[in-house]
């Protein structure tokens, strides 16, 4: 698929277009185009994340290193959604979905988290982030009902379901595959990296502290 195609359909999953959703059914390369939107929305959420390297100190070489870490994080954890969504939509729903469908859908319904970089923003962050997520909810509901058999409303259903699903997966089995996660980022970025706010802003003020131009400045 060409570049300018590719970006027709992350802007159609965007505007929350059927027609979107049901080419990237048919596509023999669908499978491919999932895994690079998947990536690219892991990668803009490292961007807009990556406060938390600085804050860590974290070197020019290991800071790009971990950016790409986070992405490939993120495409395994929507992994787990995509597994749960067709488990529940397999055995709940008792409709034979085809594997390559969920996934493909999942993976073009992520299309909203390529502006994750705007959690960065002061103040916005966090409505953002939230916004997008519902965004990426709609677009997933929006495109299983354009390429399945699923009413609208059998889709949010399985879509919400398979989201429990996943909570229930992360909260047993799923925490060592977390504990390596978290092992992965600090080993990548060559420190136990901070992320909690309230340690965060403790790390943040030892740092102002030992700058010397501040040092300087109180003594001027």
């Amino acid at each position: 698929m060409e570049s300018a195609d590719f970006w027709e359909l992350v802007k159609g999953a965007i505007a929350l277009n059927p027609k979107a959703f049901q080419v990237m059914a048919k596509l023999p390369d669908a499978n491919q185009i999932a895994i690079n939107v998947l990536l690219l929305a892991g990668f803009s959420q490292a961007i807009g994340q990556s406060i938390i390297l600085f804050i860590n100190r974290v070197k020019p070489f290991r800071f790009i290193l971990s950016l790409l870490l986070s992405a490939i994080l993120f495409v395994f954890s929507y992994g787990f959604w995509i597994w749960s969504t067709w488990l529940v939509s397999r055995f709940l729903f008792e409709q034979t979905v085809d594997f390559n469908i969920v996934y493909r859908m999942v993976g073009l319904a992520t299309a909203p988290q390529i502006l994750s970089f705007l959690i960065a923003m002061p103040y916005f962050g966090v409505p953002i982030q939230v916004l997008l997520s519902l965004w990426t909810l709609l677009a997933f509901v929006r495109g299983f009902n354009a390429a399945t058999g699923f009413g609208v409303w059998e889709a949010f259903a399985c879509s919400l379901l398979g989201w429990f699903v996943l909570q229930i997966l992360q909260r047993t089995i799923g925490k060592p595959i977390s504990a390596l996660g978290t092992w992965l980022a600090n080993t990548t970025a060559g420190t136990n990296l901070v992320t909690d706010l309230r340690s965060l802003e403790t790390l943040l003020e030892t740092g102002l502290q030992t700058n010397p131009s501040n040092q300087d400045n109180r003594n001027s």
